[in-house]
């Protein structure tokens, strides 16, 4: 595949710019860059759902022009999007023969294709069952399945857009020996990752795009993370890991034998300026933990005082009122109304402040967005825009954004900074660390070991719905965490 000055305009504005670029045939090569780079744009551009407005783009030497979807999956072009784009009504085997399902006498051969689709899953090493629905499954297990997809298509050029963000070390282990069986194979594969050490695992070569722009490529083994970093984002690798000491003070929260779905006996506290980090494989329950905390599910046991005081905690409402904010694992499913502006988004939690009796203060409103838009360096057209056409990191920042508009004592962010980049890692760390100053408390959930452990003051581990574990985290190797995730 090779791109030839290929742009893309929207309203004026260049999302990619004069971009010439060639994927050789079996290579893995890795595409980085910041949120709204022009990473997304080009995937849409290769697998026909965007036309690009300049340019020509050649597979095999011939001239392609990727119209359409069906265009780009007639030559063998897959993706594997960040954010799963499958059905979540239909169970695991439909999805996967999605747009080519099996049939005789005019009916669907169910039974045929949980067979085939069990003996793929089978055969790549996934632990799914081919009849589950996909909306049950974790948001790794559907990446998983995504991949599964792609893999049985007799793809030859494989787009991968984060597709780690949401999977165990476990996963992630199996999703790299699918990538080098395919690779081996002599599939093209794109890999698309805000994780250096990935790239550098995995790839062939890296370019690196910022502002729509093709900064530089590299023979990956040629370069280190330092450069990929500058070329990135203009910083320097030491301002990527920021951690501020902050002085701790009276206890939050204290949950003891605290039962409810997927998740027993757990008891843990949270300090007031303290980072309370919980690390574990999906499924372990960490997410469920904090979402029954958040009033999501019923709790089935035990006891949690919230500032000093006993609460039952049955509704999200009450949870909100208590001074709780939960930023939820998916931005898309649980944290947003993709389908309404960034302004309605970011007020969503606050409406009731802006309000004169039975009417909206339109200024108020405007007055309230704008002022979190600009604190969290939110990249959007304007207040109007709907939170679905920004980038994954912009749309992680409206979802923090909301809750600083309430306000709130205790602060749980679950995988906050997936599939964001470089800069906004940063953004987020530092906002943490003026919510520490500010006196709040934060729970911190991520799936991703160096993250946990670098920006915790004390970690958990959770294994099969219960705390295995408790560490300072800077005072224990991350193979003993490991190990205790896995239970070896």
């Amino acid at each position: 595949m090779e791109l030839r000055g290929v742009d893309k305009r929207f309203t004026g504005t260049y999302a990619l710019k004069a971009v010439s670029l060639a994927f050789e045939e079996g290579e893995i090569h890795a595409l980085v860059g910041e949120n709204g780079a022009g990473k997304s744009t080009m995937i849409k551009i290769l697998t026909g759902a965007y036309e690009r407005t300049g340019g020509e783009i050649r597979w095999r030497g011939d001239e392609v022009a990727l119209a359409t979807p069906h265009d780009a999956i007639a030559l063998g072009i897959n993706a594997v999007h960040q954010e799963v784009v499958l059905c979540r009504h239909l169970d695991v085997a439909a999805n996967m023969f999605l747009g080519d399902e099996r049939s005789g006498g005019g009916f669907l051969q169910k039974r045929r294709m949980r067979r085939e689709a069990q003996r793929v899953l089978d055969d790549l090493g996934f632990h799914i069952d081919a009849g589950a629905m996909l909306g049950e499954l974790t948001i790794g297990q559907q990446q998983l399945v995504a991949t599964a997809r792609a893999a049985m298509r007799g793809t030859r050029f494989l787009i991968l857009d984060e597709p780690t963000g949401y999977l165990t070390r476990q996963e992630t282990d199996q999703l790299f020996r699918l990538v080098r069986r395919l690779n081996a194979d002599g599939v093209t594969i794109v890999y698309i990752s805000h994780r250096m050490e990935e790239i550098f695992e995995l790839s062939h070569r890296v370019s690196v795009l910022r502002d729509g722009v093709l900064i530089a490529t590299h023979v990956t083994a040629e370069t280190d993370e330092r450069a990929l970093i500058r070329d990135m984002v203009a910083r320097s690798i030491e301002e990527v890991h920021y951690k501020e000491e902050v002085s701790q003070g009276e206890t939050l929260l204290r949950v003891t034998d605290f039962s409810g779905p997927g998740f027993n006996d757990i008891s843990l506290d949270v300090r007031k300026g303290e980072v309370v980090g919980l690390y574990g494989l999906v499924g372990a329950g960490r997410s469920e933990f904090v979402q029954c905390l958040f009033g999501r599910t019923r709790a089935t046991g035990g006891t949690v005082e919230f500032k000093g005081k006993s609460v039952d905690i049955r509704r999200e409402r009450q949870a909100i009122d208590l001074g709780i904010a939960l930023v939820p694992e998916s931005r898309r499913d649980q944290g947003l109304c993709l389908n309404l502006g960034v302004g309605f988004n970011l007020n969503a939690p606050i409406f009731d402040r802006l309000s004169r009796g039975p009417m909206m203060d339109a200024g108020a409103e405007r007055r309230a967005a704008g002022g979190q838009i600009r604190d969290m360096r939110i990249v959007t057209a304007s207040q109007g825009a709907l939170a679905a056409t920004l980038s994954g990191g912009n749309q992680q920042k409206i979802v923090i954004g909301k809750w600083l508009s309430h306000g709130a004592d205790l602060f749980i962010f679950d995988e906050p900074t997936v599939g964001v980049d470089v800069g906004t890692k940063v953004e987020i760390y530092k906002l943490i660390a003026k919510l520490l100053h500010n006196g709040a408390g934060v729970i911190l959930i991520s799936s991703y070991l160096p993250e946990v452990r670098d920006l915790a003051d004390r970690l958990h581990v959770f294994r099969a719905g219960r705390l295995v574990a408790s560490y300072r985290p800077r005072e224990v190797e991350q193979e003993t965490i490991l190990r205790e995730a896995i239970g070896v």
